[in-house]
């Protein structure tokens, strides 16, 4: 994979500051070697850096400590000032990244060459804490940094101290694992309680944020103690007191069931402060070396600022508790002394003097020094808008990403580099996700959510138009009334919000005004807390599906929807200059919308063909007796709506179990674009077949008036051929969601748009490349014959895995097969199937997949035009038992699964 010009400069930019750094790969062959020419009283700085050189991070190793001689301290090159001396020195090369500077109990001074450009203090990269501050003073003078002229710098001068490691002074060495997760799960389950809340509306219209319930159910709870009981076949649980299964508003307070991994008499005795029991469990499990009652032995550096340990303890009264952090027993004698030049120009060097030992190890390096920031930072960079959604796991996805790792590190292992081959630090996930978040708010300040989008929007606004893909980014305030109805006047109204972003580019608004039959579908994946809107149809020119505009809402009601429908289309209206069309209203255009029927989608759309047809004066084509502005939503919808018919039967098996059989079969026959020979019995039947078939009945008639005609072609206005031709699921909504959901979801608004913007424009330019030169994106084109057979082949797999239900519906089906007459041939023959005899192959009379899928039919030959067909012994029929003679011979594609093969 080739990196981008921007990823290259990144690239560059970083091998800067490592070969600066002396931390470059090349292999060195001098050692390092000290001398007293190298520490005269003016330093040579490109010396310096030519003499150290150090092989990569981790691996750098500062160089040894020079000791002065006795006649170098004769000459008082050690001291600083008039007061200050020191008994070595160590020189780093500039952007050196040191993390543990050497100590001794005398002073060393460290001596760091830096870029006054890009100046960065070299003790930022300590990991040891520096506190507790002794003061400083200004125009203090170094001797042991001089200028060209070889004169001590005036310096600004900071005195600090270690604050050492904090400790905990009891702990738990988790040794036992059942003991421990005893006493864990009981210390968690009294810290959170029983979190019922008797003030808490658990209503289904009641919709909270998952942020706002977690911090509700924190601050809340009923308060009662809790309680371990045994049920009728001996199994323990823990409830709260105010537990009732026979009360239903008492059931929804603490129970918890599965108690089988932990030790129920230890946890008995510590539910009911049972202090002989709890005594003799810990005290056996001190005995052991693990245990509440055990001494302590967590560390922390302070620079993690942790106050508690995260283990429990017994106190010093006798109760559990998660122990305190308090620093480290022995204080830490290690002093500071930093000098920094005010003039760096003049003296690119920083002096550091550390006095005395540490008195505690040293701390982990939880720290990352700015100089590992600034690589991180750029490689972090490489990913573009991609930072938008990045995260410490997928970064680590991004393949881009590591291969600029791989060549900052020069990596060599077979296994990917991980952010801990970088430093350390970042392994925590948790620290790089906020380094991460850092750079991301400073490389999107306007931020990621909705109002970067409207950034974004900003800068689409002023590119030209065949660029353009923001279309439009706003809000807009609803007023949303309570009855099902919107055209009934109604007494309650409450105000609500809308925020709205539709994404087209100007192909993409052509598309969707030649198309005839719509596909409309919503996703609630791919963004976090917004729905994704998509129109999609099929593309006849090119066979593919393609996708007309692409939304994100935060609102389903239909007040929404018609806001949705109307920018949408007013956008592609003044890309392509057309005004939109029904089929119904002018006689061209959209002919069906097919949709998986939800009601504020229905409706909206309805809504908004209300509003096309508020000053029209013209009749509709389909019924000349109705004025187009007459029409209420549920009109209008009756004359292009369609359901999908996928998710309406997914919708009655949800309901098995709950209703009869034979009920079940009743809905499933309303679906049809014939006429039904008894629709008023159908829907009695389903109305008394218990009270989740009536409520269903119920919702299709009064709740969701559109449902019925959408379903049932002699109920709906839409002419035959057009009901037919248009596709009876939306099936190509839901692959198109499934395509980009494969990009990546929960992802933030930025992210979602950015990649729905590189999705949307590689379809179009997959589109015009066949255009071009006739390419397809694939070996295959997607013709109805090659539908149409995959369609057989998915029955053949679904029949297989379930027979039973694959044939459920076919169970009273009984067809006599037709008689052998010479028919006129359906299709002309083709000259494309030819036989060995070189004439062509009649293709058969029942050639129709209507019929070759309906149970009990049979595809015959005629042999009076088959001659390659010779003559077989009588066929049995598997499903009837049937034999049927030799004249009535079947086609050797008779069969489903032959058609397939």
């Amino acid at each position: 994979m080739s990196l981008t010009c921007s990823q290259l400069e990144a690239l560059e930019k970083v091998q800067q500051i490592l070969d600066s750094a002396g931390l470059s790969p090349i292999s060195v062959t001098s050692s390092v070697v000290s001398s007293p020419s190298s520490h005269q009283n003016t330093p040579d700085v490109d010396s310096t850096l030519d003499t150290i050189s150090t092989p990569p991070y981790p691996r750098y190793q500062s160089p040894a400590p020079y000791y002065f001689t006795t006649e170098e301290i004769s000459r008082r090159a050690n001291y600083v000032n008039r007061a200050t001396k020191v008994s070595a020195i160590v020189d780093h090369p500039v952007h050196a990244i040191l993390e543990y500077p050497i100590t001794a109990p005398g002073s060393i001074a460290h001596r760091f060459v830096v870029d006054p450009i890009s100046f960065v203090q070299p003790q930022s990269a300590f990991q040891y804490s520096l506190g507790g501050g002794h003061g400083g003073r200004e125009n203090a003078v170094c001797l042991l940094l001089r200028d060209d002229a070889g004169k001590g710098v005036r310096c600004r001068q900071l005195k600090s101290s270690c604050n050492g490691l904090k400790a905990g002074y009891s702990d738990d060495s988790a040794e036992a694992e059942v003991f421990n997760k005893t006493l864990a799960f009981f210390c968690a389950v009294s810290e959170r309680g029983c979190g019922f809340d008797a003030n808490l509306d658990l209503s289904p219209e009641i919709v909270l944020d998952s942020f706002d319930l977690h911090s509700e159910s924190e601050s809340r709870g009923c308060g009662a103690p809790l309680m371990l009981s045994v049920n009728n076949l001996g199994r323990p649980y823990i409830h709260c007191k105010n537990f009732n299964a026979s009360v239903s508003r008492a059931r929804t307070h603490l129970v918890l069931r599965n108690l089988d991994e932990f030790n129920t008499d230890y946890l008995r005795a510590l539910i009911e402060n049972d202090l002989k029991a709890i005594s003799f469990h810990e005290t056996r499990a001190k005995n052991d070396g693990y245990g509440p009652l055990m001494p302590c032995t967590f560390v922390a550096s302070p620079a993690e600022q942790k106050q508690c340990c995260p283990y429990w303890h017994r106190n010093h009264e006798g109760k559990l508790a998660r122990g305190t952090l308090h620093s480290w027993p022995v204080p830490c004698k290690a002093k500071f002394d930093i000098y920094t030049p005010y003039n760096l120009t003049a003296c690119p060097q920083v002096l550091v003097i550390c006095t005395n030992n540490h008195s505690h190890p040293p701390p982990a390096p939880v720290k990352t020094p700015e100089a590992i920031k600034a690589i991180f930072y750029e490689l972090l960079l490489t990913l573009s808008w991609k930072l938008a959604d990045a995260t410490p796991r997928r970064i680590l996805l991004d393949s881009a990403f590591i291969q600029a790792l791989q060549a900052h590190l020069s990596w060599k292992e077979t296994r990917n580099p991980t952010l801990s081959d970088l430093h350390p630090s970042l392994g925590n996930s948790d620290h790089a996700r906020r380094l991460i978040n850092t750079l991301r708010f400073n490389e999107f300040p306007s931020g990621t959510g909705f109002a970067g989008a409207i950034h974004l929007a900003t800068k689409h606004d002023l590119l030209p138009i065949d660029e353009r893909y923001i279309r439009c980014a706003e809000s807009h305030q609803l007023s949303t009334k309570s009855a099902s109805n919107p055209p009934a006047a109604t007494t309650s109204t409450s105000i609500s919000s809308l925020r709205l972003i539709i994404c087209m580019t100007k192909r993409m608004s052509w598309h969707l005004m030649q198309a005839k039959r719509l596909s409309i579908d919503t996703s609630f994946k791919r963004v976090h807390g917004w729905q994704e809107f998509e129109f999609e149809s099929w593309d006849v020119a090119h066979m593919k599906s393609v996708i007309g505009a692409r939304a994100f809402t935060t609102s389903q009601s239909a007040q929404a929807h018609f806001i949705l429908f109307q920018r949408i289309f007013e956008i592609a209206s003044a890309d392509t200059g057309c005004a939109v069309q029904f089929q119904y209203m002018h006689g061209e255009g959209i002919q069906t919308i097919i949709a998986d029927g939800h009601k504020g989608q229905g409706l909206g759309l309805g809504m908004y063909c209300v509003y096309l047809c508020k000053d029209s004066i013209q009749a509709c084509r389909y019924d000349t007796t109705a004025l187009l502005r007459d029409l209420d939503p549920y009109d209008h919808l009756r004359r292009f709506y369609r359901l999908c018919l996928a998710h309406y039967k997914r919708n009655i098996r949800s309901l098995r179990g709950q209703i009869p059989k034979d009920v079940e079969i009743a809905m499933l026959t309303i679906a049809s674009a014939e006429p039904h020979p008894d629709l008023q019995g159908t829907l009695k039947k389903i109305k008394k077949g218990g009270k989740k078939a009536a409520a269903w009945l119920k919702d299709k008639i009064e709740g969701t008036k559109f449902v019925l005609p959408a379903l049932y072609q002699p109920n709906s206005l839409i002419p035959l051929e057009i009901w037919k031709a248009s596709p009876t699921t939306t099936n190509g909504n839901e692959q198109a969601h499934r395509n980009i959901n494969r990009d990546g979801v929960g992802l933030t608004l930025l992210g979602g748009i950015m990649r729905g913007f590189h999705y949307d424009t590689n379809i179009s330019a997959s589109l015009d490349l066949f255009d071009a030169f006739g390419i397809n994106s694939s070996d295959r084109l997607s013709t109805h014959a090659y539908r149409a057979k995959r369609a057989l082949a998915r029955q053949v797999r679904y029949t297989r895995s379930s027979p039973s239900e694959g044939n459920t519906s076919f169970a009273c089906v009984h067809l006599t097969p037709p008689p052998v007459e010479p028919q006129p041939e359906l299709i002309p023959n083709s000259s494309l199937m030819t036989g060995s005899t070189g004439g062509a192959i009649p293709v058969s009379t029942f050639s129709t997949l209507t019929y070759a899928l309906t149970a009990g039919a049979h595809v015959m030959d005629h042999r009076a035009r088959s001659p390659s067909f010779s003559a077989a012994p009588p066929t049995v029929c598997a499903v009837h038992h049937h034999i049927y003679p030799t004249r009535d011979q079947l086609s050797t594609f008779s069969t489903l699964q032959g058609a397939v093969e």
